[in-house]
């Protein structure tokens, strides 16, 4: 049986995580890349890449094989654990 849990699943920490990732690479570039230091990537830019590459990747990536949904009473769908 199924048990509900708070944690994240695997497709959310890999898009979050992602996130995070493509910020600080844009960060570094605007920082210590002469180029970008002369004409810096926007904040528009940046947030439109992070938005898509988090999608991408939170789609990518497969659900754990202990990962799994269910239906409570109210009929909402909630993150579980399979056991």
């Amino acid at each position: 049986m199924a048990t509900t849990t708070h944690a994240p699943v695997r497709k959310v920490t890999a898009g979050a995580l992602s996130g995070a990732i493509v910020t600080l690479v844009i960060w570094m570039l605007n920082t210590y890349v002469p180029t970008f230091n002369k004409r810096p990537i926007p904040a528009e830019i940046t947030g439109t890449l992070t938005t898509i590459v988090s999608f991408m990747i939170s789609y990518a990536v497969p659900p754990g094989r202990d990962e799994t949904v269910i239906e409570d009473e109210q009929g909402r769908t909630l993150s579980a654990s399979a056991e």
